[in-house]
C-alpha cells in the first residue's frame, strides 16, 4: 500500500511540474486597431517607403508583466506608451502595471529599405511578435504579418 501511494505521489508531482512548464495563460487581453484579419492571419500594411502603424489597447489580467514587441531586424520604431515616446530598433520592452496602463499604445515602425523592397516586389511577409510574459506560466504571443496593399501597387 505504501509503495502504491509513493508511486501515485511521484506521478502527481510529475504531472503538476509538467503542467506548470507547459501552461500558457495570457497576462492581458490586447485589442488591435489597424491590424486586419486576412487569409487567417493578423496583418498590418505598410506604405511604399516602409512605414506602418497600429494601435494596441491593453487590458491586464495580472498586476504586472513584461511586454515585448519584436520587429524584423533593422526596423526602427516609435512607441507612444502613456505620455512617453520610446524610440529604438528591433525590440521594444516595457513592464506593464495594471494601475498605470495607458488607454492606447501607439506603435509606428519603418522597415529597412531592403526588407521593404522584398515585401513590395517579392511578396515577403516579415512578422512582428507581441509577447506578454510573467514567469512561471503567464505567456502569450501574437504574430502580426507585414504586407503591402496590392491595390496601391503601380
Amino acid at each position: 500500500m505504501n509503495r502504491a501511494l509513493a508511486v501515485m505521489a511521484i506521478i502527481t508531482v510529475a504531472l503538476v511540474a509538467y503542467a506548470f512548464e507547459t501552461a500558457q495563460l495570457p497576462p492581458a487581453t490586447i485589442e488591435y486597431k489597424e491590424v486586419f484579419y486576412v487569409d487567417n492571419q493578423s496583418v498590418t500594411f505598410i506604405t511604399k517607403d516602409g512605414y506602418g502603424l497600429f494601435t494596441m489597447h491593453i487590458k491586464p489580467k495580472i498586476s504586472s508583466f513584461e511586454l515585448m514587441i519584436e520587429f524584423p531586424k533593422g526596423t526602427s520604431y516609435l512607441v507612444r506608451y502613456g505620455d512617453r515616446d520610446y524610440r529604438g530598433t528591433d525590440t521594444f520592452e516595457i513592464t506593464v502595471d495594471r494601475d498605470t496602463v495607458p488607454g492606447e499604445v501607439y506603435v509606428q515602425f519603418q522597415l529597412p529599405k531592403n526588407v521593404t523592397r522584398k515585401v513590395i516586389y517579392e511578396n515577403y511577409n516579415p512578422e512582428i511578435k507581441v509577447i506578454g510574459e510573467k514567469k512561471p506560466f503567464w505567456h502569450a504571443e501574437d504574430v502580426i504579418y507585414i504586407r503591402y496593399r496590392n491595390a496601391e501597387k503601380s
